[in-house]
């Protein structure tokens, strides 16, 4: 460990130490969804089918989250269960995106979350985004999500690698998800193992669905079929994105890439569009996190049509949520 990161460390422990002795329990049960290092691992998509479960088996179900980029206040109440009630500017752009596809749910905004659980009101359910390191609020489960695509367990804590806090704090985990792997990974899971001898460990993937256009219009992916397609993203993992369209067989005729929650701006849309136009592309394709973004710029697409990918994460053992679900009931 480098003395750059062991100061990161040090930091990492006094925050967390704080936390814990600050820390609050809710009254319903709360399910945690986080990971260890930086970028995409598919914790949003993750998180919003609990929630789809959670009210399918009946449950009153809040979403917790921090709103990265949100530019409100700290407590905002982003979706009563009808989709969002607020701009995605106040509540950022994972927020607006899982009040978009969850029915039912609410979703409450707050750095504080559980302050943002007070605010829901008693719920059954409380799903707790991003929440691996947020100490300051008991849950009863603790989900780590592991891209099965990365190699982060090797790398190196901030700011000179990217993982959060050091790859042996795993053991916290109660539930480990790999994702984007349909097959079991043994090499992988003997790492797992010898930090955390205890944890259910499932396997996910990441597919497409459908497309949906920035006017709302929903298609096929055999829309895709024929047409030369531009795509774009502000995302933490670009390459996922990128890969999706190679396995759907698309003709990807260029790629631009943008920095995580990237905010677009007139200059941004104007390159987008003139390479699409330089490239002779039939169609540009962005992410659903990306389109919410745009909706300014809707005139600016007309001759260039502009949509998002839909994915869905599939689990691959359909006993995680009966676990997850049943577990929470014995407690």
């Amino acid at each position: 460990m480098s003395p750059i990161e062991y100061i990161y460390y040090l930091l990492y422990r006094l925050h967390r130490r704080h936390g814990l002795s600050r820390q609050r329990r809710l009254k319903g049960r709360t399910i945690s969804v986080g990971n260890l290092s930086l970028g995409g691992t598919g914790k949003t998509p993750l998180v919003i089918n609990i929630a789809k479960e959670s009210i399918k088996r009946g449950y009153r179900t809040c979403i917790l989250t921090r709103g990265y980029k949100g530019k409100s206040g700290d407590s905002l109440i982003v979706s009563k269960g009808q989709g969002p009630i607020v701009p995605w500017q106040s509540c950022g752009d994972e927020a607006y995106l899982m009040a978009r596809r969850t029915k039912g749910v609410w979703i409450v905004k707050d750095s504080n979350r559980y302050r943002g659980g007070l605010i829901a009101g008693e719920k059954d359910i409380y799903i707790l985004d991003d929440g691996f390191q947020h100490w300051r609020l008991y849950r009863d489960i603790d989900i780590l999500v592991i891209d099965a695509s990365d190699t982060s367990y090797k790398d190196r804590l901030l700011p000179l690698g990217r993982l959060r806090e050091p790859f042996e704090e795993i053991q916290r985990a109660d539930i480990i998800i790999v994702n984007r792997s349909e097959n079991k990974l043994p090499h992988l899971e003997d790492i797992i193992r010898r930090f955390n001898k205890e944890a259910s460990i499932f396997y996910s993937f990441i597919s497409p669905e459908s497309l949906i256009g920035i006017d709302g219009v929903v298609e096929e992916l055999s829309f895709l079929k024929g047409k030369r397609a531009l795509l774009f993203s502000g995302i933490g993992n670009p390459k996922q994105f990128r890969d999706s369209f190679y396995l759907l067989n698309t003709n990807v005729i260029g790629t631009l890439e943008f920095r995580d929650h990237f905010v677009y701006d007139d200059k941004d849309i104007e390159k987008i569009i003139n390479l699409a136009s330089k490239k002779k592309a039939d169609i540009i394709i962005t992410t659903e996190k990306d389109i919410i973004k745009l909706h300014q710029y809707t005139d600016l697409f007309k001759e260039k049509a502009l949509y998002a990918l839909r994915i869905n994460l599939e689990i691959m053992d359909k006993k995680f949520y009966d676990i997850l679900f049943n577990s929470m009931n014995d407690q």
